[in-house]
């Protein structure tokens, strides 16, 4: 029998309607509240289905909340509504249709969208005589100790949305899986954990549809390879990049925003990706992967696999949101709760541009004398990978002129002889290779494999925007024939010395070698080889001497043919496979002939090219570094090393106050040598600890993004691993401690996770081993003295739980041009992730490079360490000493350098018309970096960087002081209140590029223009005004970091005022003011030009208590400083004035006009702690 009923409607806020259905001759009554749809830009509320429950006139399609029964009786259900939900107890999700007392029955309608679950509660609806409707009350969400900041939005899970019950129920994703839940027991701090269970059953890897996102622009952190991620700007789901492990995604513009992390649970590691389908990311559809990276491993239920926050402040939601995160993944602690490392204030120092794996002591002390040369004194060494110990597998250790030799049956000094001639083909194919190597991109897969080969070859043609290269370290075009012949001979007994040891050396200490061998023989007269052969003892010396000489003759040819074919082999590679997508047939076919026909030679070019099939065979240091004086040629094996002695001589002639060493997290590239052969050196000479080799299988993420791990030396050739990391690092550990040095840089981190694939899964074993390494780093270092390097995976992120420091970025190039502009972008925009958990390190530069200037700023407004890698002799002094004092620290920031708000969601690279600017604070001013990046960028489908525009055109943007978030009123979503025209400004900003002061309210903004590849420092400083005076610090304006400089200010009047003024602190205005004098105390870091603003000239100015003299040690200039003109006054401009070219020109030169006050400059002498206390004294009010 049809029922006779009508809807009803009322509005309950401005986003939610109520609506009621009622029928006056049954008992039958309900309610269902309207949700807005997941979109603004669509309608409002969104049609899902319609119940048909045979009334006359039939309800609209609407989006309905929850239903409860009334039952026929009139007698209310009591049992309590329930939202799906994830708990302590065991995993399962919540039903869809609870039983309740009262004969009353709950009905959740929303929280699983499947059309078996629709078809389900129709048909319960209308089985029911009556229905009565409750509202979820949102749950009190806060800290655990204590209130969130009041720009937080708290969310909830509400039938299958989460939804932001601060902002009138807006829905910020919207239909999640029918199988996703909120788990109530880690929802803290505001946001959601939405668990998982599987649709399939038991799985190693899933992808399931999560929700639908609410946003207009997003802004993503994803893996472009093993090692590290970068950011990509999108306006749909469907273009979200694979392997996306940070989202922010912008609601409006100017906020609310939402973040979205993927989360490490159990075994199981989860990122976001793209729907499988364009049509299918139309409604903001995201793909959440949950993949164990093992396939034995698998797991059906997964309490917290995403994380959901939202704010009006995207640096405290991403704080707030990472900090929730990392503690559910891994336990990593936020960076604010962490101790950073003292070495992050000084210059430092990398040997791996100037020299590669070809460093030794000698090397360390021409580095740092070169750079003291010219004032500059590191506090930071950092010795990379080349100081230790390693080989390659023993088969790979026997050359064919060894095995020549055993069929011909010679021995004695004619085999050392014939074997040498192996040394012939070396160097004959080698520099073909190291020419074809010279011209391959470092950023692409072939050109990293290599770089050590690429530097030894003949000077390659500089790029039009490059550095001019390196220096080579060998030249093998003019090296004569006869000296290389008569070197290699000298140095026979010392490579058969290294052969019965067992430890081989690295192609660029073999080179190395050579170069001096036959430097040496070059004094000397030559020996031929047949009177060497003919003092051989034993006879057959003719016949010897022929088998030789034809031996050299072959090696030559077939070593000049196989650098030949070695060479068209990576051309072909870099041209066809290379860029190949990733599922592609060339992929394919090259990836299996690798692991299949082609894996002999490929293992042979790796073991000869690079360095990444050698492994680790002792803890301790190679022989160059077995006295201070030790160059490359130094026998590895063959001479006891000294770390210890080469330490110590460089912390003490050069005053460097840190070393830091290189290794691998695995011990080296390829890891340990293993003990199951018994070859030398296995297990690295630890005592009770095994290695096994154990061959990756990258996940099919990886191999989404970066193909060419199909067919990479740990899936090859295998990675050592040892049984137990915590020995092996407290082994290395401690002989670095002893040896005198201060901490360490782990790199090649992300590879746990690709070995982990036949290790338990990568999730699983990186909890091994960072856990391994953050306690021996613990134990060994004091200080807290590491750099975490390539570890752009959240598996070792989020297990970084006392570490402070990590690379920010893919690594500096400075051979390729179109990699330096998105080196910035990167390290810019991954920061606002990192920088929740980590001190980010923007890596080190050239100070002598086309593009140093750029990075040198960048380097200034990070807040990381500040170090190059110049080769000895290549510096530009002049741009160092505006980063380094003369004691070797530096002027650091206090925070992560981030884009200011208004270019997170910019593409700064591809649009052609954002400038990215990065701010920062320093302990009184605050900062704002502008830099030029457009005409390059990582192509993801190329899989490389890549010159989109050639000449981008000059930009302009405008930067406010607001622009630094620290001196940003909280945001709450309120409009800011506009500052009237009278009002007093509040803030003094320098630009360094046009040496222009403006005086600005917070709001207000100055133009800056750029070309492609520049950038501009804008210091800001808040006002400081006390009664009639106003005063603003800016710092030493010959460094880049001039605000940086004044590392605290006070002022004081007697008892009428006392107060500081601080980055984050506010202005200060007396009322009343009837002091006679006003001092101004600045502590000051540096020398040089130190730039003050006041209102008025000082009458008197003291440096460390001593009265200067007006003109001649300081200098007041009035009217300099100007500030825009009020709008009104513009305004006032009639249209009838600008109605004529000269009138407009004239209203548009008066935008800016004098403002009261002028600059102060006082010229600070150089003293010997650098740190300096000066007084600025106001007197004569009237």
């Amino acid at each position: 029998m049809p029922m006779h009923a009508k809807w009803t409607s009322t509005s309950l806020g401005r986003k939610i309607q109520q609506l009621r259905l009622g029928s006056p001759k049954t008992s039958f009554q309900a309610t269902a509240f309207l949700l807005p749809a997941a979109s603004t830009s669509r309608q409002l509320y969104r049609p899902v289905w319609q119940a048909q429950l045979g009334m006359t006139g039939r309800p609209a399609k609407h989006k309905l909340l929850r239903l409860a029964s009334k039952g026929l009786s009139g007698a209310s259900s009591s049992a309590p509504s329930s939202v799906p939900s994830f708990s302590s107890s065991p995993l399962t999700p919540a039903p869809a249709v609870t039983a309740a007392p009262s004969g009353g029955r709950h009905i959740m309608v929303g929280a699983h969208r499947g059309p078996e679950a629709q078809q389900a509660v129709a048909a319960m609806v209308a089985a029911n005589s009556g229905i009565g409707i409750h509202l979820p009350q949102p749950q009190s969400q806060s800290l655990g100790n204590g209130a969130v900041s009041p720009s937080c939005i708290h969310l909830t899970m509400a039938q299958g949305a989460v939804v932001a019950p601060d902002l009138d129920y807006t829905v910020v994703v919207d239909m999640l899986h029918k199988n996703a839940a909120a788990n109530l027991d880690v929802s803290h701090s505001g946001g959601v954990v939405l668990g998982l269970t599987s649709p399939v059953g038991p799985t190693d890897l899933l992808d399931v549809v999560i929700g639908q996102l609410n946003f207009m622009r997003l802004l993503a952190c994803a893996r472009n390879k093993l090692w590290w991620m970068t950011p990509e700007w999108r306006t749909s789901t469907w273009a979200l990049p694979p392997e996306t492990q940070f989202l922010l995604a912008e609601m409006a513009v100017a906020g609310p925003y939402v973040l979205l992390l993927p989360l490490i649970d159990g075994d199981f590691r989860c990122s976001l990706r793209p729907p499988a389908k364009k049509s299918e990311g139309a409604n903001g559809e995201l793909v959440l992967r949950l993949e164990s990276g093992a396939p034995g491993v698998k797991g059906s239920r997964w309490s917290s696999a995403l994380y959901i926050g939202a704010s009006w402040d995207p640096y405290e939601l991403v704080d707030r949101g990472v900090a929730a995160a990392a503690a559910l993944s891994g336990g990593a602690r936020p960076r604010t709760a962490k101790v950073l490392p003292p070495s992050l204030d000084g210059f430092g120092w990398c040997t791996w541009d100037a020299f590669y794996s070809t460093v030794s002591a000698r090397g360390l002390a021409q580095g740092l004398s070169s750079l003291e040369d010219g004032g500059i004194s590191p506090q930071l060494l950092i010795i990379d990978d080349g100081w230790q110990m390693t080989d390659v597998d023993p088969p790979m250790r026997k050359t064919p002129a060894a095995e020549l030799a055993d069929k011909l049956h010679v021995e004695g000094e004619p085999r050392r002889l014939l074997e040498a001639t192996q040394d012939d083909f070396f160097y004959e194919s080698q520099e073909v290779m190291a020419e074809t190597a010279a011209q391959m991109r470092p950023g692409t897969s072939a050109g990293t494999v290599m770089p050590t080969l690429a530097n030894l070859g003949p000077q390659h043609p500089p790029y039009s925007h490059s550095h001019s290269g390196s220096a080579d370290l060998i030249d093998m075009n003019t090296m004569d024939s006869t000296n290389l012949t008569t070197g290699i001979a000298t140095a026979g007994a010392q490579q058969q010395r290294e052969r019965d040891s067992g430890v081989g050396i690295s192609i660029a200490d073999a080179v190395a070698r050579a170069t001096a061998a036959s430097a040496a023989a070059a004094a000397e007269p030559p020996q031929s080889l047949a009177v060497a052969v003919a003092a051989a003892p034993g006879g057959g010396a003719a016949t010897a001497a022929q088998a030789i000489w034809l031996a050299r003759v072959s090696q030559k040819v077939a070593g000049w043919l196989m650098g030949i074919a070695t060479a068209g082999f990576l051309i072909f590679y870099q041209w066809v496979v290379e860029p190949a997508p990733p599922n592609s047939l060339a992929v394919k076919v090259f990836a299996a002939a690798a692991k299949g026909i082609l894996r002999p030679a490929m293992l042979s070019f790796y073991a000869t090219a690079s360095d990444f099939t050698r492994r680790l065979t002792s803890v301790r240091a190679n022989g160059k570094f077995s006295h201070p004086d030790a160059g490359p040629d130094v026998d590895w094996a063959g001479v006891p090393e000294a770390l210890g002695t080469v330490v110590a001589h460089i912390k003490r002639k050069f005053g460097v106050r840190y070393v830091y060493c290189w290794h691998g997290l695995p011990g080296y590239w390829a890891g340990v040598m293993p003990t199951d052969g018994g070859a030398a050196g296995g297990g690295a000479g630890v005592p009770g600890m095994t290695a096994h080799i154990r061959y990756a299988s990258p996940t099919p993420g990886v191999l989404e993004i970066e193909p060419s791990m199909a067919w990479n030396p740990a899936v090859l050739a295998g990675v050592g691993v040892v049984d137990d990391p915590s020995r092996l690092y407290d082994a290395m550990h401690r002989y670095l401690h002893d040896s005198g040095v201060d901490g360490v840089k782990v790199d090649c981190q992300a590879g746990v996770g690709l070995i982990g694939t036949a290790m338990g899964g990568g999730a699983a074993l990186s909890a091994t081993y960072q856990g391994a390494l953050e306690g021996s780093v613990a134990r060994h270092f004091r200080g807290n003295h590491a750099i975490n390097c390539m570890c752009h995976s959240t598996e070792n992120l989020y297990r970084m739980t006392a570490t402070a420091v990590a690379r920010a970025s893919d690594d500096f190039y400075p051979r390729d041009p179109a990699s330096s502009h998105p080196h910035i972008a990167a390290c810019a925009f991954n920061s606002v992730f990192l920088g929740a958990l980590l001190q980010p390190d923007w890596d080190m530069f050239h100070s002598k490079h086309p593009a140093a200037r750029l990075h040198a700023v960048a380097r200034a407004v990070s807040g990381g360490p500040v170090y190059v890698s110049d080769k000895p002799g290549e510096h530009d002094f002049a741009l160092l000493h505006t980063l380094v004092l003369p004691d070797g620290s530096v002027l650091r920031c206090s925070q992560p350098g981030r884009p200011t708000r208004d270019c997170l969601f910019a593409d700064v690279l591809r649009d052609g018309k954002t400038l990215l600017k990065v701010w920062n604070t320093n302990p009184v001013t605050g900062v704002v970096g502008v830099f030029h990046l457009q005409g390059s960028s990582w192509d993801r489908v190329r899989r490389k960087f890549h010159v989109h525009d050639k000449a981008p055109k000059g930009l302009t943007t405008e930067v406010r002081p607001y622009d630094v978030d620290k001196f940003r009123p909280i945001s709450t979503g309120a409009r800011p209140t506009p500052a009237t025209s009278d009002a007093p400004r509040e803030f003094v900003v320098f630009s360094r590029n046009t040496n222009a002061m403006h005086l600005l309210h917070g709001t207000e903004g100055i133009q800056v223009s750029l070309r492609s590849g520049e950038a501009d420092v804008l210091t800001v400083a808040r006002v400081a005004r006390v009664g009639p005076v106003a005063f603003a610090a800016i710092g030493l304006s010959n460094m880049i970091n001039s605000g940086g400089a004044v590392r605290e200010l006070n002022y004081e009047s007697g008892a009428a005022a006392v107060g500081s003024v601080t980055g984050g602190g506010g202005s200060r205005v007396a009322a009343g003011f009837g002091a006679k004098e006003l001092v101004f105390t600045m502590t000051v870091r540096g020398y040089g030009d130190l730039l003050a603003y006041c209102s008025r000239e000082p009458d008197v100015v003291l440096l460390n208590g001593v009265r200067l003299q007006p003109e001649v040690s300081y200098s007041f200039t009035p009217g300099v400083a100007v500030e825009p003109v009020a709008a009104a006054a513009i305004a006032a401009s009639s249209a009838e004035a600008t109605s004529t070219p000269t009138a407009a020109a004239a209203v548009a030169a008066a935008t800016v006009a004098p403002a009261e006050g002028g600059r102060l400059h006082v010229d600070l002498p150089r003293v010997s702690d650098l740190e300096t206390t000066l007084q600025v004294v106001f007197r004569s009010f009237n």
